[in-house]
């Protein structure tokens, strides 16, 4: 298994553990309020910023392992398997581009929240420059998969060569 695999699985694992811990969160807020009328402070906050960003942007880079973006196959599935090649790398080169691109964007969103320690006032002051991290953190290495894809399909359209039918990420 590459590094690459193991990383976005990672990853997700990371995801999953937020989307855990954002349920149990919400349920335990509804519970208090409807049962005590006190709110856990900061728990809309802390959803937001932090565990739905990791939720959504941390799994990424297993789409791109996968090769499981939303595709529209209606011309590639009347094309020649060159043609299909060439519509891979045009995808994968178009995914590390834009995910580079907004990964570097949202960098510097990150650089800016640590700079001035942003964080969010109401009954408990939240800090969310940390959460500002995900996002980049989660674009960046679905361009790095991006990238690691459009090789393996240039290799695929000059030497022929298909890789293997199994999936890269051992049975996810």
């Amino acid at each position: 298994m590459s590094v690459m695999v193991k990383v976005a699985r990672l990853m997700t694992a990371l995801a999953g553990v937020c989307i855990v811990i954002m349920l149990v969160l919400v349920t335990a807020d509804v519970v208090m309020r409807g049962v005590f009328n006190v709110a856990i402070p900061g728990t809309d906050t802390i959803v937001a910023s932090y565990l739905m960003v990791a939720t959504i942007f941390l799994p990424l880079a297993l789409l791109e392992v996968l090769d499981e973006n939303i595709a529209v196959d209606v011309l590639r599935d009347v094309v020649p398997d060159a043609i299909k090649d060439i519509f891979d790398i045009i995808a994968h080169l178009l995914g590390a581009g834009y995910y580079a691109l907004l990964g570097w964007l949202y960098w510097h969103v990150a650089l800016d929240a640590y700079e001035v320690k942003e964080f969010i006032t109401g009954s408990w002051d939240v800090p969310i420059w940390p959460a500002r991290i995900f996002m980049p953190l989660g674009l960046f290495v679905a361009a790095s998969a991006a990238v690691l894809q459009l090789f393996s399909a240039l290799r695929t359209l000059f030497t022929g060569s298909k890789p293997s039918e199994h999936h890269p990420a051992g049975g996810y």
